[in-house]
This record gives structure tokens, C-alpha cells and sequence, in this order.
């Protein structure tokens, strides 16, 4: 699944954008590279993920034509300013157009117990699920 956009959530951090690539999971597999997700705030906080602990995807094929899922759900850790965080997120792809339509919800946590979260459709971008290729979930 790759993307990204900017979504708008209640908080002193109402905006928040980001970017990724990420691969599903296969059972009893590691999970393939690359991935890369970036969450960046209008607050200048930004998380980095260094490591993908869970990417499983599921759902209904009939909004992405060509991908035999449209949910992507994650959890993994990284930093947030630098300082180690974790992640769970999930990523929908309702079809085209990805603004208004798609969904993106993020709870990162530091080690010290600060939490953000949000979740709402997209304000822009696109999440876009893809079929697999070659030996890639």
C-alpha cells in the first residue's frame, strides 16, 4: 500500500500529514521491505517509523479494483522528535478520489507516555492499495 495526505483532528495538533510505503504481512513470513511511513504535525513534532511489528491487510476488493484487500492495519516503532515511539495505525483506500474518501488513523506513544492520536478521511491525498508483484505480499 503506498500514499499519504493530511488529515484534520481536534487539538493543538490539528493537522496532521504524512507519507508512506508499506508491505502486508504473510502468515508465518517476515514482513517484505521496503517500508516507510512519515507523520508530520503542524506543531513541527514529527515520527519516523524504523521498524514494521505487524502490517495485515484485509477487506473488501470491490473499491480497489486491482488490489485484493483495502485496509491496512500496522503497528510498529520508531521515533517521534527523536525520541523512540510507537505506532498503530490503520489506512483505508475507499477508491478514487483518496480525499474525502479514504481514511488514515494514527496513535503514536512515547516512551514517557505522551499520546497523540486522529483519525478522520483524508483532507488530501490518496491511500492506494496494490495487487502484489513478483514475490512481494
Amino acid at each position: 500500500m503506498t500514499g499519504g495526505g493530511s488529515i484534520i483532528c481536534p487539538g493543538s495538533s490539528y493537522r496532521y500529514t504524512f507519507g508512506y510505503e508499506l508491505h502486508c504481512g504473510r502468515e508465518g513470513q517476515p514482513i517484505s521491505g521496503p517500508n516507510n511511513l512519515e507523520v508530520n504535525f503542524n506543531t513541527g513534532e514529527h515520527f519516523h517509523l524504523t521498524s514494521l511489528t505487524r502490517g495485515f491487510c484485509t477487506g473488501p476488493d470491490a473499491s480497489t479494483p486491482n488490489a485484493p484487500f483495502n485496509t491496512f492495519y500496522g503497528t510498529g516503532t520508531g521515533t517521534l522528535n527523536g525520541q523512540p515511539a510507537q505506532i498503530w495505525f490503520n489506512l483505508l483506500d475507499r477508491g478514487e478520489p483518496g480525499a474525502g474518501v479514504d481514511i488514515a488513523a494514527f496513535t503514536i506513544q512515547t516512551a514517557a507516555g505522551n499520546l497523540l492520536q486522529c483519525s478522520n478521511t483524508l483532507e488530501g491525498g490518496n491511500n492506494q492499495a496494490h495487487r502484489a508483484t513478483g514475490n512481494k505480499p
